[in-house]
């Protein structure tokens, strides 16, 4: 089984997640060891362990719902959806981490462990949701550290390698490779909505959802150009056959209305192929 660079950026972000999560229940284990006395047949140190070995698991067990909520941080362009899902996603993380880890531990320690949801709940609430924020802010830094990492082999084999010709276009029926790490993928160049520069990588967006490629954008704008694809800002190139309308800013700057819903903005530099989209959003 071949794993693409995202999905080992995402395993290793798991892992080192999870492995500070077990270190630090193993460090809370022999700091409370000494405050368990033997109580119906439990050695002191099985319940301090039963306690944090609940916790850890309901930690690990609910990161996918974190990680998933973090990404929005990066996937969406906007930012404040983007915060909203990635805070909505913080809380539940730590209320599910709360409830599964009182049920782990009255179905393990039965009458030997109370919860008083009155009193307990809210202080132990707070508590859950400064632990998630931090491990959160793990896996934001991980994720991100963890696709860099993993995409650099597969740009120095690039590098080395002698350029591959690309195959002629063809244009009843035009494809396009994207590769991924170790791999690839084919689009219709027709469906590219955009191509936006992200640091060390460029993100296509297509009407099915975008695509993150370590490439960069002045080598992506030779490979689309046969496409028709023209830049319009520093920082993005777009598809003039999928413009439905201009508005026309007094700065000189412009913004681009997509068919698939999308508003990009565009350059006063670039302000010369405006023609070409508002002849495309009138035919």
């Amino acid at each position: 089984m071949r794993w693409s660079g995202a999905e080992r950026a995402s395993m290793l972000a798991y892992g080192w997640v999870a492995l500070l999560i077990v270190a630090s229940g193993v460090v809370n284990v022999f700091s409370s060891v000494n405050e368990f006395k033997p109580s119906a047949g439990f050695a002191p140190l099985r319940t301090p362990v039963l306690l944090e070995m609940t916790s850890a698991v309901a930690w690990i067990l609910f990161l996918p719902l974190l990680r998933s909520g973090v990404a929005q941080l990066r996937l969406r362009r906007s930012r404040v959806m983007a915060v909203t899902l990635a805070g909505a996603a913080t809380l539940l993380y730590a209320f599910a981490h709360l409830v599964t880890m009182v049920g782990l531990r009255k179905l393990l320690l039965a009458d030997v462990y109370s919860f008083h949801w009155m009193t307990a709940f809210p202080h132990e609430f707070q508590k859950d949701i400064v632990s998630s924020v931090m491990v959160a802010v793990v896996i934001w830094l991980m994720d991100r550290r963890g696709a860099v990492i993993s995409a650099a082999p597969a740009l120095t084999a690039e590098v080395s390698a002698p350029p591959v010709a690309e195959p002629p276009v063809d244009a009843a029926n035009p494809s396009l490779w994207l590769r991924d790490g170790a791999t690839s993928f084919r689009i219709d160049p027709r469906d590219i909505v955009a191509v936006t520069s992200a640091g060390n990588y460029v993100e296509f967006s297509l009407p099915n959802g975008r695509r993150l490629i370590r490439s960069t954008l002045a080598r992506e704008q030779d490979r689309l150009q046969p496409f028709g694809l023209v830049r319009v800002h520093r920082a993005r190139l777009v598809n003039p056959a999928r413009v439905v309308a201009v508005e026309h800013r007094p700065a000189g700057d412009f913004l681009l209305r997509m068919d698939n819903g999308e508003t990009l903005a565009g350059s006063k530099r670039y302000r010369n192929v405006v023609a070409t989209f508002t002849e495309n959003s009138n035919g």
